[in-house]
């Protein structure tokens, strides 16, 4: 079949229209800055719902303009950014500013739960952590403290299923991001209701989406819609998914022993699993009958970029060039900067800033290389992606600290590809996933070369933090 998939990726810092041919081949990339979040009082990040929508439809208009023709467009499937919170009334408008995942307000809310031990027990049901940014605290917090805006609430989705719901008019959300903000019961795949009321909060689940499957047609582009973005109406809009788990099927595979570790302003480190017990953050994959498992912290790219400017070096060019096939030395660096502090150790006096520079890439990577080790996976190789992945001392550091080989795939957004390869499915032009698991080609490949040094280095790494 002809045509292409239009992925919609909505991200808190951009938006991107990615088209995709039936082979899983990226065409075309558009990308326009999301709307900026903002803080209007301590702890809490917001984001204008409205203006998410009119990014998104601009990023469409940008690929019309570009040379696609709206009857080449097979389907639309959106991807997006968890958690957080995006409310509509019963006529479908928002009830207030779009809650970012990164908002804090009801922090004192998981705290109470935390205390009387309550929270260990909702995790145990629904399989991860999740923190006051998350739709269930957001929802307690405001029916506490604005009750007259928290009853106008009909329903709530998450940021891609707002975008859906511009598109078609349908309400509802999928496995992947009910799961990730820890709402599903992993055993019973449905939400978690005896979990909500042992927390007390019963009252939310009337204002639940419906769960579909990520590859199920959702509905299809409105009059209106098709006004906006220049799509046709009748589209097919797919249900889509979480942005982590689209990640992880955009490799093209569906493998336990292949590990995708993204390196942008979070690290991540996912792989697919069968099994639920004893797995760490395991949330539903885009492919049924999997899960996904993963962890993942805040002290990778960002904290890079901080350590960056700390250093007064420029961008990452100049850093490139700084460390590019510089010898290790044996100072350690700890890139805990968002949690318990960041540090070096073992700093000389005949160390520069270059030396300073290699140890915060090689302790990024030690920090991943510390999760995926709590995954203890059968992992034989490694898929490099994120903006880290277009660093080779990443690369290289990835393999001679994991001891995996590791590829970086030739296509830049892995992650809008796994939709698009869910799409294939939905839109019948693959009959199920494994004839959609079209492989990603690698356009560069890490071996181990330094294992033995890093191996020590690791070691003493992990031995700080005992």
């Amino acid at each position: 079949m002809s045509g292409y998939v239009l992925v919609i990726d909505r991200g808190s810092t951009n938006t991107k229209a990615v088209v995709f041919n039936t082979r899983g081949e990226e065409i075309l990339i558009c990308a326009r800055s999301s709307p900026k979040a903002v803080a209007t009082h301590p702890g809490w990040w917001e984001q204008d719902m409205e203006a998410i929508w009119q990014v998104a439809a601009q990023t469409i208009r940008d690929v019309f303009n570009a040379g696609i023709a709206p009857d080449e467009v097979l389907g639309v499937f959106p991807v997006g950014q968890g958690n957080g919170l995006m409310a509509i009334d019963k006529a479908g408008a928002p009830v207030r500013m779009g809650i970012h995942s990164l908002d804090s307000r009801a922090a004192g809310i998981v705290a109470q739960w935390q205390a009387d031990g309550r929270y260990a027990k909702a995790v145990e049901i629904v399989g991860l952590p999740f923190g006051a940014g998350a739709p269930l605290p957001l929802l307690c917090w405001l029916r506490e403290n604005n009750r007259a805006e928290y009853d106008t609430i009909d329903k709530i989705l998450f940021s891609k299923d707002w975008i859906a719901y511009r598109f078609c008019g349908a309400i509802c959300t999928d496995p992947t991001d009910a799961s990730g903000a820890g709402l599903m019961d992993l055993q019973s795949n449905a939400y978690a209701h005896d979990m909500f009321e042992m927390l007390g909060a019963g009252f939310v689940q009337d204002q639940l989406p419906e769960i579909r499957a990520c590859h199920e047609i959702a509905g299809h582009v409105t009059n209106e819609a098709a006004k906006q973005t220049g799509l046709l109406e009748g589209t097919p809009v797919l249900c889509g998914a979480h942005d982590i788990a689209a990640c992880s099927f955009g490799i093209g595979a569906v493998d336990p022993q292949q590990l995708v570790c993204a390196v942008g302003t979070w690290g991540l480190n996912l792989a697919p699993t069968k099994h639920l017990d004893g797995l760490p953050a395991v949330m539903r994959h885009t492919v049924p009958g999997w899960q996904l498992t993963g962890v993942g912290d805040g002290n990778s790219g960002g904290c890079l970029d901080i350590m960056l400017e700390m250093l007064g070096v420029v961008d990452y060019d100049e850093a490139q060039r700084m460390i590019a096939g510089r010898e290790p030395t044996d100072i350690i660096f700890q890139p805990a900067i968002f949690s318990t502090g960041a540090g070096f150790d073992g700093i000389c006096s005949w160390h520069g800033r270059a030396d300073l520079l290699l140890a915060v890439y090689e302790g990024i990577v030690m920090g991943h290389a510390r999760n995926i080790r709590l995954m203890n996976g059968p992992f034989k190789k490694l898929w490099l992606v994120g903006g880290g992945a277009k660093s080779p001392v990443f690369g290289q550091l990835f393999a001679d600290i994991t001891g995996l080989t590791v590829h970086v795939p030739a296509i830049s957004e892995i992650t809008a590809r796994g939709g698009a390869l869910n799409a294939l499915v939905g839109l019948g032009v693959c009959k199920d996933y494994d004839e959609a698991a079209l492989p990603v080609p690698a356009k560069a490949t890490f071996e181990p070369n330094n294992r033995e040094f890093y191996a020590r280095k690791f070691e003493r790494f992990q031995a700080q933090l005992k």
